[in-house]
Protein backbone atom coordinates (compact mmCIF):
# COMPACT_ATOMS: atom_id res chain seq x y z
CA UNK A 1 0.00 0.00 0.00
CA UNK A 2 1.47 3.34 -1.02
CA UNK A 3 2.36 5.92 1.59
CA UNK A 4 0.18 9.05 1.77
CA UNK A 5 1.40 11.64 -0.66
CA UNK A 6 3.51 9.08 -2.47
CA UNK A 7 3.16 9.47 -6.24
CA UNK A 8 3.54 6.57 -8.59
CA UNK A 9 5.75 6.82 -11.65
CA UNK A 10 4.24 5.78 -14.89
CA UNK A 11 5.80 3.12 -17.05
CA UNK A 12 6.97 5.76 -19.45
CA UNK A 13 8.54 7.69 -16.63
CA UNK A 14 10.17 4.55 -15.28
CA UNK A 15 11.49 3.76 -18.72
CA UNK A 16 12.67 7.33 -19.08
CA UNK A 17 14.29 7.24 -15.67
CA UNK A 18 15.69 3.81 -16.37
CA UNK A 19 17.12 4.92 -19.70
CA UNK A 20 18.27 8.16 -18.15
CA UNK A 21 19.99 6.26 -15.34
CA UNK A 22 21.48 3.90 -17.86
CA UNK A 23 22.60 6.85 -20.00
CA UNK A 24 24.09 8.61 -16.97
CA UNK A 25 25.93 5.45 -15.98
CA UNK A 26 27.11 4.92 -19.52
CA UNK A 27 28.16 8.55 -19.87
CA UNK A 28 29.91 8.44 -16.51
CA UNK A 29 31.68 5.25 -17.50
CA UNK A 30 32.57 6.71 -20.89
CA UNK A 31 33.78 10.02 -19.47
CA UNK A 32 35.89 8.28 -16.87
CA UNK A 33 37.32 5.83 -19.38
CA UNK A 34 38.15 8.57 -21.89
CA UNK A 35 39.73 10.70 -19.16
CA UNK A 36 41.81 7.76 -17.98
CA UNK A 37 42.83 6.89 -21.52
CA UNK A 38 43.68 10.53 -22.17
CA UNK A 39 45.93 10.50 -19.13
CA UNK A 40 47.61 7.31 -20.27
CA UNK A 41 47.92 8.72 -23.77
CA UNK A 42 49.70 11.76 -22.41
CA UNK A 43 51.93 9.52 -20.33
CA UNK A 44 52.81 7.47 -23.39
CA UNK A 45 53.52 10.66 -25.35
CA UNK A 46 55.74 11.87 -22.53
CA UNK A 47 57.57 8.55 -22.59
CA UNK A 48 58.01 8.77 -26.35
CA UNK A 49 59.08 12.42 -26.37
CA UNK A 50 61.24 12.47 -23.24
CA UNK A 51 62.22 9.08 -21.87
CA UNK A 52 62.85 7.29 -25.15
CA UNK A 53 64.49 10.40 -26.56
CA UNK A 54 66.80 10.55 -23.56
CA UNK A 55 67.59 6.85 -23.88
CA UNK A 56 68.41 7.30 -27.54
CA UNK A 57 70.59 10.32 -26.84
CA UNK A 58 72.61 8.42 -24.23
CA UNK A 59 73.30 5.70 -26.81
CA UNK A 60 74.38 8.34 -29.32
CA UNK A 61 76.56 10.11 -26.74
CA UNK A 62 78.27 6.86 -25.84
CA UNK A 63 79.04 6.06 -29.49
CA UNK A 64 80.25 9.63 -30.11
CA UNK A 65 82.51 9.43 -27.06
CA UNK A 66 84.05 6.21 -28.38
CA UNK A 67 84.57 7.89 -31.76
CA UNK A 68 86.30 10.87 -30.14
CA UNK A 69 88.59 8.52 -28.22
CA UNK A 70 89.56 6.84 -31.49
CA UNK A 71 90.33 10.19 -33.16
CA UNK A 72 92.50 11.30 -30.23
CA UNK A 73 94.32 7.98 -30.25
CA UNK A 74 94.87 8.07 -34.02
CA UNK A 75 96.18 11.63 -33.79
CA UNK A 76 98.62 10.64 -31.06
CA UNK A 77 99.97 7.89 -33.33
CA UNK A 78 99.75 9.44 -36.82
CA UNK A 79 99.75 13.21 -36.01
CA UNK A 80 97.53 13.88 -39.02
CA UNK A 81 95.50 17.12 -38.78
CA UNK A 82 92.39 15.62 -40.34
CA UNK A 83 91.78 13.67 -37.15
CA UNK A 84 91.47 16.95 -35.25
CA UNK A 85 88.94 18.21 -37.79
CA UNK A 86 86.95 14.99 -37.45
CA UNK A 87 87.22 15.21 -33.66
CA UNK A 88 85.94 18.82 -33.67
CA UNK A 89 82.99 17.86 -35.86
CA UNK A 90 82.13 14.96 -33.59
CA UNK A 91 82.59 17.12 -30.47
CA UNK A 92 80.19 19.73 -31.87
CA UNK A 93 77.58 17.03 -32.47
CA UNK A 94 78.24 15.68 -28.97
CA UNK A 95 77.54 19.09 -27.44
CA UNK A 96 74.39 19.43 -29.54
CA UNK A 97 73.15 16.03 -28.33
CA UNK A 98 74.08 17.06 -24.77
CA UNK A 99 71.92 20.17 -25.12
CA UNK A 100 69.06 18.00 -26.37
CA UNK A 101 69.52 15.73 -23.36
CA UNK A 102 69.23 18.73 -21.03
CA UNK A 103 65.83 19.52 -22.54
CA UNK A 104 64.36 16.06 -22.00
CA UNK A 105 66.18 14.87 -18.88
CA UNK A 106 65.61 16.58 -15.51
CA UNK A 107 68.24 14.83 -13.37
CA UNK A 108 71.35 16.53 -12.00
CA UNK A 109 73.59 14.08 -13.82
CA UNK A 110 73.57 16.23 -16.98
CA UNK A 111 75.31 19.14 -15.26
CA UNK A 112 77.99 16.80 -13.95
CA UNK A 113 78.32 15.28 -17.43
CA UNK A 114 78.79 18.74 -18.95
CA UNK A 115 81.54 19.51 -16.44
CA UNK A 116 83.25 16.13 -16.95
CA UNK A 117 83.11 16.51 -20.73
CA UNK A 118 84.64 19.99 -20.44
CA UNK A 119 87.56 18.44 -18.55
CA UNK A 120 87.94 15.74 -21.20
CA UNK A 121 87.73 18.32 -24.01
CA UNK A 122 90.46 20.40 -22.38
CA UNK A 123 92.79 17.37 -22.22
CA UNK A 124 91.96 16.39 -25.81
CA UNK A 125 92.75 19.89 -27.09
CA UNK A 126 96.08 19.72 -25.28
CA UNK A 127 96.80 16.51 -27.17
CA UNK A 128 95.88 18.12 -30.49
CA UNK A 129 97.99 21.13 -29.51
CA UNK A 130 101.05 18.91 -29.31
CA UNK A 131 101.35 18.95 -25.55
CA UNK A 132 102.15 15.88 -23.48
CA UNK A 133 99.10 14.73 -21.54
CA UNK A 134 99.26 12.23 -18.72
CA UNK A 135 97.68 9.02 -19.98
CA UNK A 136 96.20 8.29 -16.56
CA UNK A 137 94.48 11.68 -16.43
CA UNK A 138 93.13 11.14 -19.95
CA UNK A 139 91.78 7.69 -19.07
CA UNK A 140 90.26 9.03 -15.85
CA UNK A 141 88.52 11.88 -17.67
CA UNK A 142 87.25 9.48 -20.33
CA UNK A 143 86.01 7.00 -17.74
CA UNK A 144 84.22 9.77 -15.84
CA UNK A 145 82.36 10.93 -18.95
CA UNK A 146 81.41 7.38 -19.92
CA UNK A 147 80.41 6.60 -16.34
CA UNK A 148 78.09 9.61 -16.15
CA UNK A 149 76.51 8.68 -19.49
CA UNK A 150 75.87 5.19 -18.14
CA UNK A 151 74.53 6.67 -14.87
CA UNK A 152 72.05 8.82 -16.79
CA UNK A 153 71.04 5.84 -18.92
CA UNK A 154 70.35 3.72 -15.83
CA UNK A 155 68.40 6.53 -14.15
CA UNK A 156 66.35 7.04 -17.31
CA UNK A 157 65.68 3.32 -17.49
CA UNK A 158 64.42 3.32 -13.89
CA UNK A 159 62.28 6.39 -14.60
CA UNK A 160 60.81 4.66 -17.63
CA UNK A 161 60.03 1.57 -15.54
CA UNK A 162 58.28 3.70 -12.90
CA UNK A 163 56.20 5.49 -15.52
CA UNK A 164 55.21 2.21 -17.11
CA UNK A 165 54.22 0.91 -13.68
CA UNK A 166 52.11 4.01 -13.07
CA UNK A 167 50.56 3.51 -16.50
CA UNK A 168 49.70 -0.08 -15.56
CA UNK A 169 48.10 1.09 -12.30
CA UNK A 170 46.15 3.77 -14.10
CA UNK A 171 44.98 1.26 -16.67
CA UNK A 172 43.77 -1.15 -13.96
CA UNK A 173 41.99 1.64 -12.09
CA UNK A 174 40.29 2.91 -15.24
CA UNK A 175 39.15 -0.55 -16.29
CA UNK A 176 37.84 -1.44 -12.80
CA UNK A 177 35.82 1.74 -12.24
CA UNK A 178 34.47 1.83 -15.77
CA UNK A 179 33.20 -1.76 -15.42
CA UNK A 180 31.78 -0.91 -11.97
CA UNK A 181 29.84 2.08 -13.34
CA UNK A 182 28.64 0.04 -16.29
CA UNK A 183 27.24 -2.67 -13.99
CA UNK A 184 25.07 -0.02 -12.27
CA UNK A 185 23.21 0.35 -15.56
CA UNK A 186 21.81 -2.34 -17.75
CA UNK A 187 23.54 -5.41 -19.05
CA UNK A 188 23.74 -3.93 -22.51
CA UNK A 189 25.61 -0.91 -21.20
CA UNK A 190 28.00 -3.24 -19.38
CA UNK A 191 28.65 -5.23 -22.54
CA UNK A 192 29.30 -2.10 -24.59
CA UNK A 193 31.52 -0.59 -21.90
CA UNK A 194 33.33 -3.88 -21.48
CA UNK A 195 33.95 -4.09 -25.20
CA UNK A 196 35.32 -0.54 -25.32
CA UNK A 197 37.51 -1.11 -22.30
CA UNK A 198 38.85 -4.35 -23.73
CA UNK A 199 39.68 -2.62 -27.01
CA UNK A 200 41.43 0.28 -25.37
CA UNK A 201 43.21 -1.87 -22.81
CA UNK A 202 44.47 -4.17 -25.56
CA UNK A 203 45.85 -1.21 -27.52
CA UNK A 204 47.51 0.24 -24.45
CA UNK A 205 49.02 -3.14 -23.64
CA UNK A 206 50.45 -3.32 -27.15
CA UNK A 207 51.89 0.17 -26.77
CA UNK A 208 53.47 -0.82 -23.48
CA UNK A 209 54.97 -3.91 -25.10
CA UNK A 210 56.24 -1.76 -27.97
CA UNK A 211 57.80 0.65 -25.48
CA UNK A 212 59.68 -2.19 -23.77
CA UNK A 213 60.77 -3.79 -27.05
CA UNK A 214 61.98 -0.53 -28.60
CA UNK A 215 63.76 0.46 -25.39
CA UNK A 216 65.49 -2.96 -25.49
CA UNK A 217 66.72 -2.31 -29.06
CA UNK A 218 64.10 -4.27 -31.06
CA UNK A 219 63.57 -1.50 -33.61
CA UNK A 220 61.70 -3.80 -36.05
CA UNK A 221 58.85 -4.48 -33.59
CA UNK A 222 55.38 -3.56 -34.91
CA UNK A 223 52.75 -2.79 -32.21
CA UNK A 224 50.04 -4.20 -34.50
CA UNK A 225 47.54 -1.41 -33.72
CA UNK A 226 45.43 -0.27 -36.69
CA UNK A 227 45.32 3.46 -37.45
CA UNK A 228 42.27 5.62 -36.99
CA UNK A 229 42.41 6.95 -33.43
CA UNK A 230 44.92 8.60 -31.12
CA UNK A 231 46.39 5.29 -30.02
CA UNK A 232 46.72 4.18 -33.62
CA UNK A 233 48.46 7.47 -34.46
CA UNK A 234 50.76 7.03 -31.49
CA UNK A 235 51.53 3.49 -32.66
CA UNK A 236 52.48 4.85 -36.09
CA UNK A 237 54.72 7.41 -34.38
CA UNK A 238 56.37 4.57 -32.46
CA UNK A 239 57.00 2.66 -35.71
CA UNK A 240 58.46 5.70 -37.48
CA UNK A 241 60.56 6.54 -34.45
CA UNK A 242 61.89 2.97 -34.22
CA UNK A 243 62.79 2.97 -37.92
CA UNK A 244 64.64 6.24 -37.50
CA UNK A 245 66.46 4.97 -34.42
CA UNK A 246 67.55 1.86 -36.32
CA UNK A 247 68.78 3.97 -39.21
CA UNK A 248 70.69 6.32 -36.90
CA UNK A 249 72.22 3.41 -35.00
CA UNK A 250 73.43 1.74 -38.19
CA UNK A 251 74.84 5.00 -39.55
CA UNK A 252 76.54 5.83 -36.26
CA UNK A 253 78.10 2.42 -35.74
CA UNK A 254 79.17 1.43 -39.22
CA UNK A 255 79.40 4.25 -41.75
CA UNK A 256 82.57 6.23 -42.37
CA UNK A 257 81.96 9.82 -41.19
CA UNK A 258 83.73 11.18 -44.27
CA UNK A 259 82.52 9.05 -47.21
CA UNK A 260 79.41 7.50 -45.62
CA UNK A 261 80.59 4.13 -46.91
CA UNK A 262 80.42 1.07 -44.63
CA UNK A 263 83.39 0.74 -42.28
CA UNK A 264 85.56 -2.05 -40.95
CA UNK A 265 82.77 -3.92 -39.14
CA UNK A 266 80.66 -4.17 -42.30
CA UNK A 267 83.71 -5.08 -44.39
CA UNK A 268 84.63 -7.95 -42.08
CA UNK A 269 81.02 -9.17 -42.00
CA UNK A 270 80.78 -9.09 -45.79
CA UNK A 271 83.98 -11.12 -46.22
CA UNK A 272 83.11 -13.53 -43.41
CA UNK A 273 79.66 -14.17 -44.88
CA UNK A 274 81.17 -15.14 -48.23
CA UNK A 275 83.71 -17.39 -46.54
CA UNK A 276 81.01 -18.99 -44.42
CA UNK A 277 78.77 -19.59 -47.45
CA UNK A 278 81.81 -20.78 -49.48
CA UNK A 279 81.21 -18.29 -52.27
CA UNK A 280 83.96 -17.33 -54.74
CA UNK A 281 84.66 -13.60 -54.87
CA UNK A 282 87.31 -10.98 -55.62
CA UNK A 283 88.55 -8.80 -52.78
CA UNK A 284 89.99 -5.51 -54.09
CA UNK A 285 92.19 -3.40 -51.81
CA UNK A 286 92.44 0.18 -53.17
CA UNK A 287 95.09 2.62 -51.93
CA UNK A 288 95.98 6.15 -53.04
CA UNK A 289 99.67 6.79 -53.78
CA UNK A 290 101.31 10.11 -52.85
CA UNK A 291 98.25 11.13 -50.87
CA UNK A 292 100.25 12.34 -47.85
CA UNK A 293 102.37 14.66 -50.01
CA UNK A 294 99.17 16.12 -51.46
CA UNK A 295 97.75 16.62 -47.98
CA UNK A 296 100.95 18.38 -46.89
CA UNK A 297 100.85 20.74 -49.85
CA UNK A 298 97.13 21.47 -50.26
CA UNK A 299 95.79 20.86 -46.73
CA UNK A 300 93.42 18.39 -45.14
CA UNK A 301 90.26 20.05 -46.46
CA UNK A 302 91.21 19.47 -50.10
CA UNK A 303 92.55 16.03 -49.17
CA UNK A 304 89.26 15.15 -47.48
CA UNK A 305 87.41 16.31 -50.60
CA UNK A 306 89.48 13.87 -52.67
CA UNK A 307 88.55 11.03 -50.31
CA UNK A 308 84.84 11.92 -50.53
CA UNK A 309 84.91 12.14 -54.31
CA UNK A 310 86.96 8.95 -54.59
CA UNK A 311 84.50 7.08 -52.39
CA UNK A 312 81.60 8.27 -54.55
CA UNK A 313 83.49 7.43 -57.75
CA UNK A 314 84.23 3.88 -56.56
CA UNK A 315 80.64 3.37 -55.37
CA UNK A 316 79.15 4.55 -58.68
CA UNK A 317 81.62 2.56 -60.79
CA UNK A 318 80.85 -0.66 -58.91
CA UNK A 319 77.12 0.03 -59.05
CA UNK A 320 77.28 0.19 -62.85
CA UNK A 321 78.68 -3.36 -62.91
CA UNK A 322 75.20 -4.63 -61.97
CA UNK A 323 76.56 -7.10 -59.44
CA UNK A 324 73.72 -7.43 -56.89
CA UNK A 325 76.10 -8.80 -54.26
CA UNK A 326 78.85 -6.20 -54.77
CA UNK A 327 80.16 -4.33 -51.75
CA UNK A 328 82.09 -1.07 -51.33
CA UNK A 329 83.67 -0.09 -48.01
CA UNK A 330 86.02 2.52 -46.57
CA UNK A 331 88.70 1.10 -44.28
CA UNK A 332 89.84 4.57 -43.28
CA UNK A 333 92.20 7.23 -44.56
CA UNK A 334 92.98 6.61 -48.24
CA UNK A 335 92.23 2.87 -48.16
CA UNK A 336 89.06 1.41 -49.71
CA UNK A 337 87.68 -2.08 -50.30
CA UNK A 338 85.60 -3.43 -53.18
CA UNK A 339 84.18 -6.95 -53.16
CA UNK A 340 82.77 -8.22 -56.48
CA UNK A 341 82.46 -11.47 -58.37
CA UNK A 342 85.75 -12.75 -59.80
CA UNK A 343 84.54 -12.23 -63.38
CA UNK A 344 84.01 -8.50 -62.80
CA UNK A 345 87.28 -7.78 -60.95
CA UNK A 346 89.26 -6.73 -64.01
CA UNK A 347 86.46 -4.51 -65.35
CA UNK A 348 86.06 -2.92 -61.94
CA UNK A 349 89.77 -2.11 -61.64
CA UNK A 350 90.01 -0.69 -65.17
CA UNK A 351 86.91 1.46 -64.78
CA UNK A 352 87.88 2.81 -61.37
CA UNK A 353 91.46 3.63 -62.39
CA UNK A 354 90.35 5.24 -65.65
CA UNK A 355 87.80 7.48 -63.94
CA UNK A 356 90.14 8.23 -61.04
CA UNK A 357 93.01 9.28 -63.31
CA UNK A 358 90.60 11.52 -65.23
CA UNK A 359 89.33 13.13 -62.02
CA UNK A 360 92.48 13.67 -59.95
CA UNK A 361 94.21 16.39 -62.05
CA UNK A 362 91.35 18.81 -61.32
CA UNK A 363 92.34 18.84 -57.65
CA UNK A 364 95.74 20.40 -58.48
CA UNK A 365 96.72 23.93 -59.40
CA UNK A 366 97.26 24.75 -63.07
CA UNK A 367 101.02 24.81 -62.52
CA UNK A 368 101.20 21.42 -60.82
CA UNK A 369 98.73 19.91 -63.28
CA UNK A 370 100.81 21.06 -66.24
CA UNK A 371 104.03 19.77 -64.69
CA UNK A 372 102.43 16.51 -63.59
CA UNK A 373 104.23 16.82 -60.29
CA UNK A 374 105.38 19.26 -57.63
CA UNK A 375 108.38 19.72 -55.40
CA UNK A 376 108.08 19.02 -51.69
CA UNK A 377 109.72 17.48 -48.67
CA UNK A 378 109.04 13.90 -47.66
CA UNK A 379 108.42 12.67 -44.12
CA UNK A 380 112.17 12.41 -43.57
CA UNK A 381 112.81 16.02 -44.51
CA UNK A 382 114.37 15.15 -47.86
CA UNK A 383 113.39 17.34 -50.87
CA UNK A 384 111.60 15.29 -53.53
CA UNK A 385 109.49 15.63 -56.62
CA UNK A 386 106.06 14.12 -56.03
CA UNK A 387 103.89 12.98 -58.97
CA UNK A 388 100.12 13.39 -59.03
CA UNK A 389 98.09 11.08 -56.85
CA UNK A 390 97.60 7.66 -58.39
CA UNK A 391 95.76 4.53 -57.32
CA UNK A 392 97.09 1.05 -56.58
CA UNK A 393 94.66 -1.86 -56.49
CA UNK A 394 95.51 -5.29 -55.13
CA UNK A 395 92.95 -7.96 -56.04
CA UNK A 396 92.70 -11.41 -54.47
CA UNK A 397 90.43 -13.91 -56.19
CA UNK A 398 89.23 -16.01 -53.26
CA UNK A 399 87.96 -19.49 -54.00
CA UNK A 400 86.32 -21.66 -51.30
CA UNK A 401 89.04 -23.07 -49.06
CA UNK A 402 91.76 -20.56 -50.03
CA UNK A 403 91.40 -18.51 -46.86
CA UNK A 404 89.91 -19.23 -43.46
CA UNK A 405 89.30 -15.75 -42.09
CA UNK A 406 88.85 -12.16 -43.19
CA UNK A 407 92.08 -11.29 -41.38
CA UNK A 408 94.06 -13.67 -43.60
CA UNK A 409 92.62 -12.07 -46.71
CA UNK A 410 93.40 -8.57 -45.44
CA UNK A 411 97.01 -9.54 -44.70
CA UNK A 412 97.48 -11.14 -48.11
CA UNK A 413 95.91 -8.16 -49.88
CA UNK A 414 98.21 -5.76 -48.04
CA UNK A 415 101.25 -7.72 -49.23
CA UNK A 416 100.03 -7.61 -52.83
CA UNK A 417 99.30 -3.89 -52.48
CA UNK A 418 102.90 -3.21 -51.48
CA UNK A 419 104.00 -4.97 -54.66
CA UNK A 420 101.61 -2.91 -56.81
CA UNK A 421 102.90 0.36 -55.33
CA UNK A 422 106.40 -0.40 -56.62
CA UNK A 423 105.22 0.68 -60.08
CA UNK A 424 104.59 4.34 -60.89
CA UNK A 425 101.15 5.60 -61.81
CA UNK A 426 97.85 3.87 -61.29
CA UNK A 427 98.09 0.09 -61.51
CA UNK A 428 96.33 -3.07 -60.43
CA UNK A 429 97.31 -6.69 -59.91
CA UNK A 430 94.86 -9.58 -59.78
CA UNK A 431 96.13 -12.62 -57.90
CA UNK A 432 94.05 -15.61 -58.92
CA UNK A 433 96.18 -18.23 -57.14
CA UNK A 434 99.69 -18.59 -55.82
CA UNK A 435 102.13 -17.43 -58.51
CA UNK A 436 99.40 -16.49 -61.00
CA UNK A 437 98.87 -12.74 -61.36
CA UNK A 438 97.12 -10.53 -63.90
CA UNK A 439 98.30 -6.93 -64.19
Amino acid sequence: MPFPGHSRFSLIQKMIISFALCGVCMMAALVYAVAGLGTMHRMEEEIAQNDLAAATITITLREMMLTQERYVGKFQILHQPEFRELYDQNAEKFRSELASLQRVYQGDGVDRLVAAYATYTNLARQVFGGRNVDATAMKRATAQVEGLIEHIRVEQKESLANKLKLSDEKEAKTVTRSIGLAFVGVLSAFLVAGYLIYTFASSIGKLQTATHRIAAGDFDHNPGIPPGDEIGTLAQDFTRMAARLKELEQISLDASPLTRLPGNIAIERSISRRLRERLPFAMCYLDLDNFKSYNDRYGYIKASEILRETGELIHNAVKRLNDPDAFVGHIGGDDFVVIVSAQLAKAACQTIIQEFDAMIPFFYSDEDRAAGSFEGVDRYGVPRVFPLISMSIAVLVCEPGDYATAAEIATAAAEVKDHVKESSGSNYIIVREAGNCDA
